[in-house]
C-alpha cells in the first residue's frame, strides 16, 4: 500500500458483465495453455526502480520533483533518479545472490504531480508508479521522453534478464489510476486540464481513462471500519477510492477491457513473466482471476490483511495463482524480530498461521513470504538491529513453504534510513536509494557491497534451495511447536525425487533450544537413519529405533537437515495407521493427539503424544502413525494447547491388535 501526498498508494475493485467475462474467458482459452501458471520454487528480488541505481542521468525528472539527497523525510517523496538501465547495469549484482527472479515496480507512466495541499505546494509522488497518468505509456522517467524508445528500454530489461536465467515480474495497477477527481459522488468531476499543468503533465488521465462514468466516486474506503470482515464491509472497500486514488468501476464492460488490455500488452510486449497484483483487496476475487486469465501469467496480489481465511479468497481457482503472505509475515516480525511464543495460537504466531494453511488448499507453495517489503519497516529495525535475527528470518522463509521475496538493500544490512520505526504505513525511510548521495548528487555511500554477510547468506540459501527440490517444491509438516524452538519437514511426496526431505529447526530465544521430536510418519526416513547438518557436515544426528531425533538449536539460530544415511529397520514389521477422531470438537489453539501404552505413542506420556492431528473435515480428526505388527496397544485421544494444557478423553482406553491390512481405525471422542 502506498500514499497519495505521504506515499499511499494502493489498488481497489468491482465486477463484469456477461459479455465482458466471455470476450476474457476465451481469450484465456487462448492463452493459458501456452504458459506455466506457477511461481513455485522462484525466489525473487524486489526492486523499486526509482530507490535502485541511476543508469541513465538523461531521463530523470526536472526541478522540484527531483531530489539527491535523503537528509528528512520529505526528502523521500521525491524522485531520486533509479531507471531500467540501473537495473540492467547491476543484474551481476542481483545474480550473484542467485535469486531467479526480480519485482520491479510499476512500468505505466504515472502522474508526476499529486493535488495540492492546503498551502498550494505541489507533491510530487510518481517515484513508485503507483499513480497512473497513461496506462499505455512506459514510465518516462524510468526509460525516456520518447514514447517507443522508452518502451523499447523496458523490453530490454526483461530480455537481459533472460538471458541471465531470470524471470521478471511486473507490478500492475489495474484498480486505480491517479488522484484525478474532485468531491465524491454526484458532485465529483475532473480538474480543467488545461488549468492544472507542471511542467507539461496534465492531471487528468489519458484517453480514454478520462471518461468519468468509468469510475465509482464514491469518495475514499473507511478502514476504521473494516473488522470484523463481512461482505457489505467489502463491498464498500471494492468500490470506494483508496487514498484519494480514482477506482475504477468493473461493473463497466469498457473501463474493465481497457484496463486488462494495457495491463496485457506489457506481457505480451516484453514477455514478462508474472505479475504482482496492486491492493487486490480492493478487487473482486474474480475480477483479479479474470485478469490472470486474460494476461496469460502468473500472479500474485496484494491483501494487507493478516486473517488467512479472508487472505485466502482471492487464492485458486476463482483468484490468483498466489498472494502476499501478510499474515505470516506478521508471525515473523512477531516471532523472529520480538522473540515471541512461536506456539502461542492465541496471537499471529508461526503455529496460528501455518495451523490454517489448509485455506490455501494446493496453492500454499505459491504464496509469497516475506520478512519486509516497501510498505512495511524494515525488519532489521523491528529487530533493533540484531543481524543475527535478520538472518535468521531470511533462513525460515527459504525454507519454508511458499515463494520467498527480498526487498532490495536488506542484504546491506541496514534498517529505516532514521533508525527509528514509522507508524502506519511505512513509505519514507524504509524507501532508502542503494546509494546514497549529496545534494550536488556526489556518491556519499554505495550499498551494493557484495562483502556483507546477509549478501552472503541469500547467495548460500538461494544455492541451498537450488540443490533440494523439497525446499522449493515440497509438503511443510510441523514437527515440533514450543515457544521459543520451531521445526518441521519438507518433503517431496510423488515424482522421481520422491522422499527428498528437510528439517528444519528454528530457535528465537537467547538460550540453546533442544527438542526430542518424533519423525512424521509420512516420512520416508527410518529409524536408524543418520541425518547430516547441510550447513556443517561435522554435525549429525541418529534416529532413534522409535522413530525420533533430537535436535538442539542454538541462541538466534538455525539447522537444516538432510539424510545422510539411510537406517536399516524392517519396514514390514511396522503397520502404518490412520487414526480417525471422530466429532473431537476444540478450542482456539487446541490440537488432537494421540497417547499409549508403546513407545511409538509416548509410553502414555502427554509430552511424547504423537500428533498434532491434520482436521480438514471438522470436527474429525486424523492422527498417522507408524505401530509395530502383531502388538497389541492401547491408547486415548487427548486434547493439547499450546501452553501444554492436556484434556484426556473420557471413558476406557481403546484397544487395537495392529495387523497388516488393518491401517485405519476410527472412533469418537
Amino acid at each position: 500500500m502506498k500514499k497519495r501526498r505521504l506515499g499511499l498508494i494502493l489498488a481497489s475493485s468491482i465486477v463484469v458483465s456477461s459479455l465482458l467475462q466471455n470476450s476474457l474467458c476465451t481469450h484465456a482459452q487462448n492463452t493459458v495453455a501456452e504458459t506455466v501458471k506457477s511461481l513455485e520454487g522462484e525466489s525473487v528480488y524486489q526492486i523499486m526502480v526509482d530507490r535502485f541505481y541511476d543508469g541513465d542521468p538523461s531521463n530523470n525528472a526536472k526541478g522540484e520533483a527531483f531530489r539527491y539527497t535523503e537528509n528528512n523525510q520529505d526528502d523521500f517523496r521525491y524522485m531520486h533518479g533509479g531507471d531500467w538501465q540501473g537495473v540492467i547495469d547491476k543484474i551481476p549484482y542481483i545474480k550473484g545472490m542467485g535469486y531467479t527472479a526480480i519485482w520491479i515496480s510499476p512500468v505505466a507512466d504515472p502522474q508526476l504531480w499529486g493535488m495540492p495541499d492546503a498551502n498550494g505546494k505541489q507533491w510530487p509522488t510518481a517515484y513508485h508508479g503507483y499513480n497512473v497518468y497513461d496506462p499505455n505509456r512506459a514510465n518516462r522517467y524510468f526509460g525516456t521522453d520518447d514514447p517507443i524508445q522508452s518502451k523499447k528500454k523496458l523490453k530490454e530489461l526483461v530480455d537481459e534478464c533472460h538471458k541471465n536465467g531470470m524471470k521478471v515480474i511486473l507490478d500492475v495497477v489495474p484498480n486505480h489510476v491517479g488522484d484525478y477527481l474532485q468531491g465524491q459522488g454526484t458532485n465529483a468531476h475532473y480538474l480543467n486540464a488545461f488549468l492544472s499543468m507542471k511542467n507539461g503533465t496534465q492531471l487528468q488521465p489519458v484517453a480514454p481513462f478520462n471518461n468519468i462514468n468509468w469510475y465509482n466516486n464514491k469518495g475514499d474506503i473507511d478502514f476504521s471500519n473494516e473488522h470484523p470482515h463481512s461482505d457489505w464491509k467489502s463491498a464498500k472497500i471494492e468500490n470506494h477510492d483508496l487514498g484519494g486514488l480514482d477506482d475504477l468501476n468493473y461493473d463497466n464492460a469498457s473501463a474493465k477491457q481497457a484496463m486488462f488490455q494495457s495491463i496485457k500488452s506489457w506481457f505480451d510486449y516484453t514477455g514478462a513473466d508474472a505479475a504482482r497484483v496492486d491492493a487486490a483487496k480492493c478487487m473482486r476475487p474474480s475480477d483479479v482471476h479474470d485478469l490472470e486469465e486474460y494476461i496469460g501469467v502468473p500472479t500474485f496480489g496484494e491483501n494487507f490483511d493478516m486473517c488467512p481465511e479472508y487472505v485466502s479468497k482471492w487464492v485458486g481457482s476463482n483468484g490468483e495463482t498466489g498472494m502476499l503472505d501478510f499474515p505470516l509475515f506478521q508471525s515473523v516480525v512477531n516471532d523472529f524480530g520480538y522473540g515471541k511464543n512461536f506456539d502461542n495460537t492465541s496471537e499471529i504466531s508461526l503455529k496460528s498461521i501455518f495451523d490454517k494453511d489448509y485455506y490455501y488448499g494446493n496453492n500454499v507453495n505459491e504464496m509469497v513470504t516475506f520478512i519486509d517489503n516497501h510498505d512495511r519497516n524494515r525488519f532489521l529495525t523491528e529487530a533493533s538491529g540484531d543481524v543475527r535475527k535478520l538472518k535468521n528470518a531470511l533462513t525460515f522463509i527459504y525454507s519454508c513453504r511458499g515463494v520467498p521475496v527480498v526487498f532490495q538493500g536488506t542484504e546491506q544490512e541496514r534498517g529505516n534510513a532514521n533508525g527509528s520505526l514509522i507508524n502506519g504505513i511505512a513509505d519514507t525511510y524504509n524507501r532508502w536509494s542503494m546509494q546514497t548521495k549529496d545534494k550536488q548528487g556526489n556518491i556519499l555511500h554505495d550499498y551494493f557491497n557484495t562483502d556483507t554477510g546477509t549478501y552472503q547468506t541469500i547467495a548460500h540459501l538461494n544455492k541451498l534451495r537450488s540443490k533440494y527440490s523439497a525446499l522449493r517444491n515440497g509438503t511443510q509438516r510441523e514437527m515440533w511447536s514450543s515457544p521459543h524452538l520451531y521445526a518441521f519437514s519438507r518433503r517431496i511426496d510423488s515424482g522421481k525425487e520422491k522422499g527428498q526431505e528437510l528439517i528444519c529447526a528454528f530457535n528465537n530465544s537467547e538460550q540453546t533450544q533442544s527438542a526430542n521430536m518424533q519423525i512424521r510418519t509420512e516420512s520416508s526416513i527410518l529409524p536408524g537413519a543418520t541425518l547430516v547438518n547441510v550447513d556443517d557436515p561435522s554435525d549429525t544426528v541418529v534416529v532413534t529405533s522409535d522413530g525420533r531425533v533430537n535436535i538442539s538449536v542454538l541462541p538466534q539460530n538455525n539447522k537444516i537437515y538432510t539424510l545422510k544415511t539411510q537406517g536399516e529397520v524392517n519396514v514390514s514389521n511396522f503397520v502404518d495407521m490412520t487414526f480417525t477422531v471422530r466429532n473431537a470438537t476444540t478450542t482456539w489453539g487446541e490440537n488432537i493427539y494421540l497417547v499409549g501404552n508403546c513407545k511409538e505413542l509416548g509410553n502414555w506420556n502427554p509430552d511424547l503424544a504423537v500428533g498434532p492431528g491434520s482436521c480438514t473435515n471438522y470436527p474429525n480428526w486424523e492422527v498417522k502413525v507408524k505401530l509395530p505388527k502383531n502388538k497389541d496397544i492401547e491408547f486415548k485421544a487427548i486434547k493439547k494447547d499450546g501452553s501444554g494444557h492436556v484434556v484426556w478423553e473420557s471413558g476406557s482406553n481403546h484397544t487395537l491388535h495392529v495387523k497388516q491390512g488393518q491401517n485405519n481405525y476410527s472412533f469418537d471422542w
